[in-house]
């Protein structure tokens, strides 16, 4: 089995078409059905059905997906091993950091890190804890930053921070007098969030959940800059960290404290204990626990 067909068909079922696939991986749709094609005989199995708007993976194809992302995550995994070498570090680096997170803790980091190995290229991957865990198990992110709970079965988890949510209105809400807010005052109102994949949005919802209420959600982005421009349009409210409100003020909005419940939780650095971390990947997790632990001190 060539693992170049398992990469084919891994892209033909997450772009959903032979099409895209050809287009993403540079050659074309008839080799690409070919190749599929190979593998069915091979396997002695029918793994995709064609459809109008895409495909669909038959019982057994399902179950070659599943292996053939485990096979493909372990074969890069292998490359990186044999190609780190004892060489001033070089390549790229995929690293995993939720918007939330991202500007707050890891900005220093991030300058520092290119300082000290200015021939590694990063590659910031903005996901939601959801998106991350998919993307470190397939071997897309070596690292990331993550809001627990969060897989450690899988994963190598370092606590750096605990945090808070905060209440974010425009200046004419009637809320925006207030010293502080009881999270049922806020039950009512209209919700602006990140994607659904955020855990962030899995607080609120909790928090409605012991009013036996589902938040009103009028507005999602995957974009700090678009929510706080509808929070100050006056569309909706948010929730944002506390550390985000403190390291960055926000101009025309008004930051309010919650109590009863106060939504707190755990940031940490999240590793996959079954890959091969690279000597970069290494070196990026050292000199973040030294930064993040020494700004908790």
């Amino acid at each position: 089995m060539d693992i170049r067909v398992l990469r084919y068909f891994i892209e033909v079922v997450q772009l959903n078409g032979f099409s895209r696939a050809a287009d993403a991986l540079f050659i074309t749709q008839p080799a690409i059905s070919r190749s599929i094609k190979k593998l069915e005989d091979e396997l002695g199995t029918v793994l995709l059905i064609r459809e109008v708007d895409g495909v669909k993976l038959t019982d057994d194809g399902a179950i070659l997906y599943e292996h053939a992302k485990q096979i493909l995550a372990q074969f890069n995994s292998m490359n990186k091993a044999l190609n780190d070498k004892d060489e001033p570090l070089t390549g790229a680096l995929n690293v995993g950091l939720p918007p939330v997170i991202a500007s707050t803790y890891f900005a220093d980091i991030i300058m520092a890190f290119s300082s000290r190995h200015p021939n590694v290229e990063l590659k910031i991957f903005e996901l939601g804890t959801k998106q991350m865990e998919d993307a470190m198990l397939e071997g897309t992110v070596e690292t990331a930053a993550v809001m627990l709970p969060f897989n450690d079965k899988d994963f190598e988890l370092t606590i750096f921070s605990e945090d808070h949510l905060m209440l974010l209105v425009a200046q004419s809400h009637p809320l925006a007098k207030d010293k502080k807010v009881n999270f049922k005052q806020l039950i009512t109102e209209r919700f602006i969030f990140f994607s659904e994949d955020f855990r962030i949005n899995d607080l609120v919802r909790s928090a409605c959940g012991i009013y036996n209420i589902e938040p009103q959600i009028v507005g999602r982005s995957n974009h700090l800059d678009l929510i706080i421009a509808m929070v100050k349009a006056g569309v909706g409210i948010t929730l944002l960290p506390n550390s985000m409100c403190n390291k960055y003020p926000i101009d025309d909005l008004v930051v309010i404290p919650i109590t009863s419940p106060r939504l707190s939780y755990q940031l940490a650095l999240a590793t996959n204990q079954n890959s091969y971390q690279s000597r970069s990947c290494q070196a990026w997790n050292k000199l973040a626990i030294e930064k993040l632990m020494k700004e908790n001190i």
